[in-house]
């Protein structure tokens, strides 16, 4: 049921190890260099060098923003001198009901 492990020739140039195709290396290719013309290196692109073209400077950024001023002497110190009266009704526990755990 397993594929083969001995190698088999298919064609020429096609080998077949394990399922796996492995074909034969290929041919070098040799080619002759062209010579460029004047009139051929004109068709070629070039970068734009326009004053339009380039990429615009920096703008200068804007200046940091500047720090607040303290607030009035008047407004920084405490009304109540710091004491703090919170309202407090007399009948606020009778809310609550209270549950005793047993140990």
């Amino acid at each position: 049921m397993g594929a083969s492990q001995k190698l088999h020739q298919m064609d020429s140039d096609k080998w077949v190890m394990s399922g796996i195709t492995l074909r034969a290396p290929l041919k070098p290719i040799f080619t002759k260099p062209l010579e460029r013309t004047d009139a051929e290196e004109e068709f070629f692109s070039t970068t734009p060098t326009s004053v339009e073209s380039r990429i615009p400077s920096r703008p200068v950024c804007p200046p940091a923003p500047k720090k607040r001023k303290p607030a009035s002497s008047s407004r920084s110190t405490c009304q109540y001198r710091g004491v703090k009266e919170f309202f407090n009704p007399p009948d606020l526990e009778s809310i609550f009901i209270r549950r005793v755990e047993g140990a």
